[in-house]
Order: C-alpha cells, then sequence, then structure tokens
C-alpha cells in the first residue's frame, strides 16, 4: 500500500518495542506521514498518528450489527464480550488521539474477519460505515478509502488549521518564559504547574492562532495541556500554560466544545458582563474557533462544529444526540487545582462559601484558581482561618479548573 498512497505510510506497531506505557495502547497498524520525523521506538505514539486500524481475525468481533431496518433500537450496538471489547479499545485509541493531538475529527478503520468498517470520531460521537466485504472479488471500497484519505489534506484528515507546529525561536522563547517564572518568589508553588508543559524533545511545541473580536488575530504557543478530559466525546477541557508570541507573557489558554443549541451563550459573554467585578479572574479574550469568511464589510468565524449529531437519528437513535462548537478564551492569571486545599476544614468552608456564593477575601490577592465551565462562581481564600496568601474560585459545583498564576 505504501507505494499507491506515498503521503501516508502504514507501520506494524505491534512489533515494534517502544516504551513500557505505550504497550496497552498500541493498535495492529497505525499510519503517519511520511514527512514527519517519527522518533525511533515511538510508532505507538499518538501525538502524530494520521489513522490506525484495528485487526481481529473473527468476523463475531466486528462491533455492530447490519441492520438499518425500521425497529433495530438498541440492535446497532453488538452486545457480546468481543464485541464490546473491541469498541472499547477503538474508542481508547481515538480518545487518546483526540488527548494528545489538535483534532476536529479523527478516522479509524476496522478490519474484522472477513468484513471491514470505516469510523469518523469527533466530539458528539463516531459515525460508522456499513460493513465493508473487502476479501470479495472486485471490491475496491477499502483500498479506495486509502487512496482518498493519501489525497486529503491535513484539515480534510481532521487536523486543526488554526494550530502548527511553534519556530525554534518561539520554542526557545517559551522555555525562557517559564525558566523566568520559575526563579520568581513563587517557584515553589508553581513547579508542578510549569513542569506540566513537559519537556519539548517529548512534547513538541505548538501555535495556536485565535481570532477574536472584529477579526483581530493572537498567537500562543504551547506545551503539554495541564488539564484534559479523559473522555471520548463532551467538552474535552483542556488548560495549557501558554505564551503569548507577540508579548512573551504567560498566560492560560483553554481549548474546550461547547453545546451547539440555540441560545446557549458562549462563555466570553459571561466574563464580559463581569468586567470590572472583584475577585473574577483576569479575562482577555474568548470566541469560537474556525476560518473567517468575509460578509460584506465585516468578518465572521465560521466556527468548527461536530457532525455526528446530523446522523445521529436516521439510524435508529432514539435519544437526541448533543452537537459540539470548538471554543476557545484566554486569560492572564495563572490557577491551582481544588484538589490542593489544605486540610477538611479548608475544604469543607470552600463548599459553605460556594453554597452561600460569597467571598470574604479582600481584593487584590496574587493567586487565584479558577473554574472550567462557563458558569461564574464565588471566590474562596486558601485557609478561611487567616484569610490570606490566596484565593481561589470554583464553578457553582465546586469543580475546579486547571491551575494558573497572575
Amino acid at each position: 500500500m505504501n507505494s499507491y498512497c506515498p503521503k501516508i505510510r502504514a507501520y506494524n506497531s505491534l512489533k515494534e518495542p517502544g516504551f513500557e506505557s505505550d504497550a496497552k495502547y498500541k493498535p495492529a497498524i497505525v499510519f503517519y506521514d511520511p514527512a514527519k520525523n517519527i522518533p525511533k521506538g515511538r510508532l505507538a505514539s499518538f501525538q502524530q498518528m494520521e489513522l490506525f486500524v484495528e485487526f481481529k481475525r473473527e468476523t463475531a468481533s466486528d462491533p455492530f450489527a447490519d441492520t438499518d431496518k425500521p425497529g433495530c433500537e438498541g440492535q446497532f450496538q453488538k452486545p457480546s464480550d468481543a464485541a464490546c471489547a473491541t469498541r472499547g479499545r477503538m474508542t481508547l485509541y481515538s480518545t487518546r488521539m483526540q488527548m494528545y493531538q489538535f483534532r476536529t475529527c479523527v478516522f479509524s478503520v476496522g478490519i474484522f474477519g472477513e468484513v471491514a468498517r470505516l469510523f469518523r470520531w469527533d466530539r458528539a460521537g463516531v459515525i460508522v460505515s456499513s460493513p465493508i466485504e473487502y476479501s470479495t472479488p472486485g471490491n475496491r471500497e477499502l483500498a479506495e478509502f486509502f487512496y482518498r484519505f493519501n489525497r486529503m489534506d491535513p484539515a480534510q484528515r481532521g487536523w486543526d488549521p488554526t494550530v502548527c507546529d511553534a519556530t525554534v525561536e518561539d520554542t526557545a522563547a517559551f522555555t525562557l518564559a517559564i525558566q523566568t517564572v520559575f526563579g520568581g518568589r513563587n517557584a515553589a508553588l508553581l513547579k508542578s504547574l510549569l513542569e506540566s508543559v513537559g519537556e519539548p524533545d517529548d512534547y513538541p511545541r505548538k501555535k495556536i492562532d485565535i481570532i477574536y473580536g472584529a477579526g483581530k488575530r493572537a498567537s500562543y504557543i504551547v506545551g503539554r495541556p495541564s488539564v484534559t478530559a479523559k473522555s471520548p466525546t463532551g467538552r474535552s477541557t483542556r488548560g495549557f500554560v501558554a505564551m503569548d508570541a507577540e508579548t512573551k507573557s504567560l498566560v492560560f489558554l483553554k481549548d474546550s466544545w461547547r453545546l451547539d443549541m440555540a441560545g446557549t451563550k458562549p462563555e466570553g459573554h459571561w466574563h464580559k458582563k463581569m468586567t470590572g467585578g472583584e475577585y473574577v479572574a483576569a479575562f482577555l479574550h474568548g470566541s469560537d474557533v474556525g476560518r473567517v469568511k468575509r460578509r460584506g464589510k465585516g468578518k465572521k468565524v465560521r466556527p468548527q462544529r461536530t457532525v455526528t449529531q446530523n446522523l445521529s437519528k436516521r439510524y435508529c437513535n432514539t435519544r437526541r444526540t448533543m452537537g459540539f462548537i470548538h471554543y476557545r478564551t484566554v486569560q492572564s492569571e495563572f490557577y491551582i487545582p481544588l484538589k490542593m486545599f489544605r486540610d477538611s476544614k479548608n475544604l469543607t468552608q470552600i463548599m459553605y462559601d460556594i453554597a452561600l456564593g460569597k467571598c470574604s477575601l479582600p481584593p487584590a490577592r496574587c493567586f487565584t484558581a479558577h473554574a472550567t465551565l462557563s458558569d461564574p462562581g464565588p471566590l474562596q481564600d486558601e485557609d478561611p482561618s487567616s484569610r490570606h496568601k490566596f484565593c481561589e474560585h470554583y464553578d457553582y459545583c465546586g469543580r475546579p479548573g486547571s491551575a494558573h498564576l497572575l
């Protein structure tokens, strides 16, 4: 196949020793862009994987039923142990690809005995093709898929076009910005947070472009996320210690998928309403992720949306599948996670203040912690008895966000 698809190269990752941490996360076949440098022994790396293929010898391992007849509710997903195990492994692989990469969707192939299926994963779910009888003489459907995938550009393959590799200069500036904060008086408190960006060799730096306001553009350099969601669907909130590519200052960038519902306001809408209020984390900007389309004299972002929900009702799905829109916010403060509470008294006080929706801290504190959800919440200090050092910001359910510093 490699001779017919020169822009993607297939590897048998099961024959690669790899690292011990990768042992249980190995698809049978993985595809990479040959133009990218794949480190030796890291063929199971999910950071640069283009596509994966799961092989099973028995047709019974096919996780889905071949039927679209009326009244087939509950029959599409096979309940057998083999089918459940196959679904679970493929879901795990797609989840890890979306965790380690900047994606709008992920493609994969499942080969189960004499049939194959194509999969398209996004944050709303997965679209599964009808079975392909690839072993039947004259059937070229599977070969045609690989040929077409080879001809796709990165955006068509599911890569987020607003993210690219950072330059050598930006990578060096990001490292310097982190080291500078390490030398500050609060280095001990921030050590675990700043170390979360990882080493450049293990987590190549990325440049993220954000378009906000009336077509304004800003770029940020990031490494490994300090917080990430381990779910194949949903909001998939990730938090990054980021550097403004222009000012070289450190900020906090939150990447998530908001609900695609009429009348639902994005997080930036509520932050703007709270501008100037006390105990509110410093908000720079937030916007949907997508490409700019011109309409008259203005500019408007056409957001990245999931598409699985559009097909969910056509194939025996009685439950409504929610769609999502890609969204990012940037704030000029670093945060500390809720798990850093001092003792049970401190945690009880935090929950009490959340329930009352109040904060007894005086203004102008230098440390805050922020919720990952859109709803604004109360503030609470680290030690209710002393009421000093730093305050914390949680949502109304007490769920913490990613750690972050002013």
